[in-house]
């Protein structure tokens, strides 16, 4: 079983052999969010994108998202150490998000399934990264592969530790189709659509059951990344994909 300070430890461990598109100073986020109200949830959710934006770590003050990581210096090594980083990535929501990126896209999905990365209803999220849990300069589409395919040699496998930790009930991702081949869990059945946005090129929200732990049905929910998460669909159509993966739960 995995525990949360062996995946502190693999994740600092991925920081200090990064390349030289890694954002530093700055720190891995193995997750954006509340990890205590989101455990507390009543249906957990987990939300997926590629890697963090160098945004995360705005140059004139890296630490401006992550106040309680600004003393680490090098990896937590000790109780109180990984409990500071541990408080950097619970504290995101409460600092001072990237609140475009989150706020226009996966949030008003998530407003529609009753969640939310903040506070005021029922369930409180937390966002991954598949690829990578540590921010690059430029973004993922303009690395070179060399650089790519070294982040996502390490991030994929600590990814999947981490969503066996969490056992969330629903993971909602929003990217390139293709990216999908790399979520290695097991799949209890195929792809169905459980949402359309009937326009010229419909926007179509597909779900397929997987297994992240054994006896445990996960809901894994695919819509397209544009610029932003769902980002071609309006903030209505959002929530409406929002109250259909909380049907198809149902």
């Amino acid at each position: 079983m995995e525990k949360q300070s062996d995946l502190i430890d693999e994740a600092w461990g991925l920081l200090s052999s990064g390349g030289g598109a890694v954002v530093r100073p700055s720190v891995p986020i193995l997750w954006f969010g509340d990890s205590v109200a989101f455990s507390n949830s009543g249906v957990r959710v987990v939300t997926v994108g590629l890697n963090p934006s160098r945004v995360e770590f705005p140059e004139g003050d890296r630490f401006l998202r992550f106040p309680a990581a600004r003393l680490l210096t090098t990896p937590p090594a000790t109780a109180l150490q990984r409990l500071a980083y541990v408080s950097a990535l619970d504290s995101y929501f409460r600092a001072a998000p990237y609140r475009r990126w989150f706020d226009q896209g996966f949030e008003r999905v998530l407003n529609g399934l009753s969640a939310t990365y903040y506070q005021g209803l029922p369930n409180v999220a937390l966002h991954t990264d598949l690829l990578s849990l540590l921010a690059t300069d430029p973004t993922w589409s303009r690395l070179a592969n060399d650089e790519r395919a070294s982040l996502a040699h390490g991030g994929p496998p600590l990814w999947h530790k981490l969503i066996r930790l969490l056992r969330p009930d629903v993971v909602v991702a929003s990217v390139a189709r293709e990216h999908l081949d790399r979520i290695l869990f097991p799949r209890l059945g195929s792809w169905r659509v459980i949402h359309t946005v009937d326009r010229d090129r419909p926007f179509v929200t597909e779900a397929v059951d997987i297994e992240v732990v054994p006896g445990k049905r996960t809901l894994l929910v695919f819509g397209r990344c544009v610029s932003i998460p769902f980002g071609s669909v309006s903030h209505q159509s959002k929530l409406a994909i929002g109250s259909a993966i909380a049907a198809d739960r149902a």
